[in-house]
C-alpha cells in the first residue's frame, strides 16, 4: 500500500509560485483552493490588515483572565494528567518548551513539503484569528517559514484526532525554538489539528480530480465496448433528481458528442452490465459526497481547534474539546468511501472489455496468432489487486477507538482523523494506476472493434493515449502503463481543464489532456 509520504513525493512535487497571487490569511476565509495553492504551488502568503488587532485582542483577553487569576488549560495549569497543577509565571518560558518536547516522539513516515505547508498554512490561519491567544510573532513566522519555503521535517505517525500533538510538536520546535513563548502558546500551537485539515484539503482536491478523469475515461470504455447511451438521455437523467448524476451523465453525454453509439446499429446490447449502465448513478453519487465533504472541510478550515477558545466578541475564553476532529474524520470517510463503487466499476468495465464472452472481441483484445498467449488478461488480474487494495482503504474510521484510558481518562475518544486523511491520498495513488489502465485497456478495445466515429471528447482521450501506448499485437507484448501515467502528469502541469458543460446551473469542469 502507497504511504502517504510516497504519494507526497511522488505525485505532489512543489511548482513555483510563478504569477501566483499572494493569499490574504485573515483568520476566518481561508479556502481549500488556497491551501492547494500554497502546498502544491508554491503560493505565499500575507497577514491581512485585520490580524494585527484580532492577535492583540486575543492576547489581552487571555493575558486580563490570567491575571485575575482564573484557572486557564495550558496557561495558569498543566495539562493531561497534571491538570490540576499550577504553573508559576516565572516557569511559564521553560514549561513551554518542556511541553513541546514531550510530545515530541514523532517517527516513521515524513510528511512531503507540500503537505508541511498545508499543515502550517492551517495553523497560521488558526493563529491569525485570534481565538488561541497567541501573539503576532508567532504568525510572522509562520508567514516568513512559508514564503521562504522553509523545509520542515514533520512525521505522519502518532495523531488520535485529538490535535495533531506529536507532528505539531515537530513544527513548535522547527520554527520556535529560537522564540520565548508566552503563556498559552505551546498549547495552541499542539492542540492545532493542522495536519488533518490541511491533508483533508490536498485529498479532496486529488480525489476531486480524479473523479472527474474517471467519467472521462468512463466514455473512453463506452466507446471501446459500444456500450448503449441511453444512459444519459434526457429520459434517463431527467428521472433522477441527483445534481451528481446530472453533472456526470452530462459530462459522459458530451464526451460521446458524435459517437458511433448514438447511430441505430451502434450499441450491442439493450441492457449493459451494470458497470457501464449505471455509469452516471456511480460517479453521480460519488459526486454529491464528495461536495459534502468538502463543505465540512472548508468549514473546519476556519474554525477554532484550540482548547480554550477564546471569544473577541464576548471577551470570554471556555474550555472545549474543539480538537476533536470527528466531524472532519467523517467526511473523509465519507469521501473514501464513495469510491469504492467508483472504482470497483473500473475494474469489471476492463474485466468485461478483456473477456469476450462480453464484449465481443478476442480473447484478451488481442488477435490470436497461433502462440495462445492470453493478451491483456494479466492486466485484468493486476487491476483487479490494486482495486481491491483501494477498496480497503475506504473503510470508515470515525468509530475506532484505541484506549479510553489515557490521560487520567479523560481522553476517552479518538477520530483517527490524520489516518483518514492519508488513506485519502493513498486512495488517489491507487485511484490514479486504476483509471489510467482502464484507458489503455479501452483504447485497445476501439482498436480491435473498428468502429468510427468516436465522439469527440473520446476520440481527443483516444489519440492522447495512442501518443505514448501503442496498439499491442501478440508479439509486442502489453504496453507499460507508467508511459501513459508519466504523459498524463505531463498534461496535468499544462491544462487540464478546456471545456465547461453546464447541467442544471452547475458547472463540470473535466481534466482533459492537452497535445504536448
Amino acid at each position: 500500500m502507497a504511504s502517504a509520504e510516497r504519494t507526497g513525493r511522488s505525485h505532489m512535487t512543489l511548482q513555483s509560485s510563478g504569477a501566483l497571487p499572494q493569499i490574504e490569511i485573515t483568520g476566518s476565509d481561508l479556502t481549500i483552493e488556497q491551501v492547494v495553492q500554497v502546498a502544491h504551488q508554491g503560493a505565499g502568503v500575507i497577514l491581512a490588515p485585520v490580524v494585527a488587532e484580532q492577535m492583540a485582542t486575543g492576547r489581552q483577553i487571555l493575558e486580563e483572565a490570567i491575571a485575575r487569576g482564573e484557572r486557564i488549560y495550558g496557561a495558569t495549569t498543566s495539562v493531561g494528567p497534571r491538570t490540576s497543577a499550577s504553573l508559576s509565571p516565572e516557569h511559564i518560558a521553560e514549561f513551554s518548551k518542556r511541553l513541546l518536547r514531550t510530545h515530541h516522539v514523532g517517527h516513521g513516515p515524513e510528511a512531503s513539503q507540500n503537505i508541511v505547508r498545508a499543515t502550517l498554512c492551517v495553523l497560521l490561519n488558526a493563529l491569525a484569528s485570534g481565538r488561541t491567544g497567541a501573539r503576532m510573532q508567532l504568525a510572522q513566522i509562520l508567514v516568513d517559514a512559508l514564503n521562504q519555503n522553509k523545509p520542515v521535517v514533520m512525521h505522519l505517525w502518532g495523531s488520535m484526532g485529538q490535535s495533531d500533538m506529536s507532528a505539531m510538536a515537530d513544527i513548535g520546535l522547527a520554527l520556535f525554538q529560537d522564540c520565548e513563548l508566552a503563556a498559552g502558546e505551546a498549547l495552541a500551537i499542539l492542540n492545532s489539528s493542522a495536519l488533518a485539515t490541511g491533508m483533508a484539503a490536498i485529498s479532496y482536491s486529488a480525489l476531486h480530480g480524479i473523479l472527474r478523469f474517471a467519467t472521462s475515461v468512463a466514455a473512453v470504455s463506452m466507446d471501446g465496448f459500444a456500450a448503449n447511451p441511453s444512459i444519459i438521455s434526457n429520459t434517463a437523467l431527467e428521472s433522477r433528481h441527483f445534481s451528481g448524476a446530472h453533472i456526470h451523465g452530462a459530462a459522459l453525454r458530451t464526451e460521446l458528442d458524435g459517437s458511433y453509439l448514438f447511430e441505430k446499429e451502434g450499441p450491442r446490447n439493450h441492457q449493459d452490465p451494470l458497470c457501464f449502465r449505471a455509469l452516471p448513478l456511480i460517479h453521480g453519487a460519488a459526486d454529491d459526497s464528495l461536495t459534502f465533504a468538502g463543505q465540512q472541510i472548508a468549514q473546519e478550515l476556519n474554525s477554532a481547534q484550540c482548547n480554550p477558545v477564546i471569544s473577541l466578541e464576548h471577551r470570554t475564553l471556555a474550555a472545549t474539546a474543539n480538537f476533536d476532529m470527528v466531524t472532519l474524520c467523517m467526511a473523509l470517510d465519507v469521501m473514501r468511501q464513495a469510491f469504492t463503487p467508483v472504482l470497483t466499476s473500473a475494474t469489471e468495465r476492463v474485466a468485461k472489455m478483456v473477456d469476450t464472452t462480453w464484449s465481443g472481441l478476442p480473447i484478451g483484445l488481442i488477435e490470436d496468432d497461433g502462440i495462445g498467449a492470453p493478451g491483456f488478461n494479466g492486466v485484468a488480474l493486476f487491476h483487479k489487486s490494486i482495486t481491491s487494495e483501494a477498496r480497503l482503504l475506504c473503510a470508515p474510521l470515525a468509530g475506532e477507538l484505541a484506549s479510553s484510558s489515557h490521560s487520567n481518562a479523560v481522553m476517552d475518544r479518538a477520530s483517527l482523523a490524520v489516518l483518514g486523511a492519508r488513506r485519502a491520498l493513498e486512495l488517489h495513488t491507487l485511484a490514479r494506476s486504476i483509471i489510467s489502465m482502464e484507458l489503455m485497456v479501452a483504447a485497445q478495445a476501439i482498436d480491435m472493434r473498428g468502429q468510427k466515429p468516436l465522439g469527440k471528447g473520446t476520440r481527443q482521450l483516444y489519440e492522447f493515449t495512442r501518443e505514448v501506448v501503442p496498439f499491442a499485437s501478440g508479439a509486442s507484448g502489453i504496453p507499460d502503463v507508467r508511459r501513459l501515467m508519466d504523459h498524463l502528469d505531463n498534461a496535468e502541469s499544462t491544462a487540464l481543464a478546456d471545456w465547461t458543460t453546464e447541467q442544471n446551473g452547475t458547472a463540470y469542469a473535466a481534466p482533459r489532456p492537452q497535445r504536448m
